[in-house]
């Protein structure tokens, strides 16, 4: 890993050299043109928008998974509607091309409905959630997706993972700023965190992590073979059972089908399931009504003082700043893009030398 000193600046590099290269190297691994431009433009703007751990740093995870056949490189997505609920059927498709074209249709659906729900069956991971139901917002829906994931969380004591991490993420417009964002999953801290961690040699914080016994740990390896904690003890539980019932359990998948071969089920296979839930407040209660109480409530949040911020405005000014300045990356995640760079012939962008016109 190249060393760095630890005040100097954490190199930038331009958001759209960054998705051409994204899209070049899922090209070059067989994905089909406009689904590699679709994953590329998710994985770079998560990272514009400052969620490090599910942006490029998750590329070769993906690419292993396209080249093992659990993820599949030309799947074609399908949706079955029947009035207001919907199935959209992945086959196995990178989650990003999968969750793009259950949004997209839900959005859609809603220009006549108030509401539709999706089940997204047999999915691969679909990153940062809150990227997802942003693009509904940004179309004037306000949307909520659920996904169920392979069990990694586990209260202390317990020998062995119980529940997925299942993130979930709601999003909504309004007029008096960006959308409003909200996007969590029921651990303590994201894997990513720790996969940052043990690239890196340095241990994770105490609370984050359970080894293979049950013990808290805060080296990574052991981390990485254990558990998750779920933030809040009992109640990230029981918010991962909830996830679980509406995501997992009403898809109609057997339970067994989104673990990974051999059993393995620390990382997300291409069999995962989601729920989204798109609204039109036009249809629901007008836009005006919509409007009035969202502008109400955040201007009376925000006069609390003290810095108060709506979820989704940090992420919205670093995406801004990105445009500009382009993304702030840490070797520890570029060392590993170069290495695909050089794997798949198509070298990693360089960073930015001053400031982009």
């Amino acid at each position: 890993m190249s060393e760095r000193p630890s005040d100097a600046p954490i190199p930038c590099y331009p958001v759209i050299a960054m998705t051409d290269w994204c899209a070049g190297i899922l090209e070059r691994a067989g994905v089909p043109q406009h689904d590699s431009a679709t994953t590329a433009r998710i994985l770079v703007r998560t990272d514009a928008r400052g969620f490090q751990t599910h942006g490029l740093m998750r590329l070769r995870s993906y690419l292993e998974k396209l080249n093992s056949g659990e993820v599949s490189l030309r799947a074609e997505v399908v949706a079955n509607m029947n009035g207001s609920y919907g199935v959209v059927e992945a086959n196995g498709a990178l989650g990003q091309v999968a969750g793009t074209f259950a949004i997209d249709h839900a959005v859609q659906a809603t220009e006549t409905q108030p509401l539709v729900a999706f089940t997204l069956r047999n999915t691969g991971h679909l990153g940062a959630l809150g990227i997802l139901a942003l693009r509904a917002a940004e179309a004037g829906r306000v949307a909520l997706i659920l996904q169920a994931t392979p069990p990694v969380i586990a209260m202390a004591g317990a020998r062995g993972p119980m529940l997925g991490n299942n993130p979930f993420a709601m999003a909504a417009p309004r007029t008096n700023g960006p959308p409003i964002v909200v996007d969590m999953a029921c651990s303590v801290a994201a894997r990513g965190n720790i996969l940052r961690a043990a690239r890196s040699g340095q241990p994770i914080p105490e609370g984050w992590a359970v080894d293979e016994n049950g013990i808290p740990t805060t080296d990574t390896s052991a981390a990485l073979k254990g558990s998750l904690l779920p933030f809040a003890g009992h109640k990230g539980l029981g918010v991962s059972i909830i996830v679980e019932m509406l995501a997992g359990s009403l898809s109609g998948r057997p339970f067994e089908s989104s673990m990974n071969k051999g059993g393995e089920v620390r990382s997300a296979s291409g069999h995962l399931n989601a729920l989204l839930l798109v609204f039109n407040p036009d249809l629901m209660i007008g836009r005006a009504a919509y409007d009035s109480h969202v502008t109400a409530w955040t201007s009376h949040f925000k006069s609390a003082g003290n810095g108060s911020r709506i979820p989704g405005e940090r992420a919205h000014r670093a995406e801004m700043l990105a445009a500009s300045r382009g993304i702030p990356l840490p070797p520890d995640i570029t060392d590993d893009l170069q290495r695909l760079g050089f794997e798949y012939q198509f070298p990693f962008p360089p960073a930015i030398r001053g400031k982009i016109q």
